[in-house]
């Protein structure tokens, strides 16, 4: 489960910071989530591998 929301975390928070070179105005705000959804996802992934060994 943790493994899995690592990856929809992650893919979020990549194309989040992937849309901040079109979108100049709100780079600041989308740049702020996209890495708090990269830590996030981050941290599920740590969580996760104690369980997959």
């Amino acid at each position: 489960m943790f493994g899995a929301l690592s990856v929809v975390s992650i893919g979020v928070g990549s194309a989040l910071a992937y849309l901040t070179k079109p979108s100049a105005a709100h780079a600041a705000t989308l740049e702020t989530c996209a890495g708090a959804f990269l830590i996030v996802g981050l941290g599920l992934l740590g969580a996760a591998l104690p369980h997959l060994g």
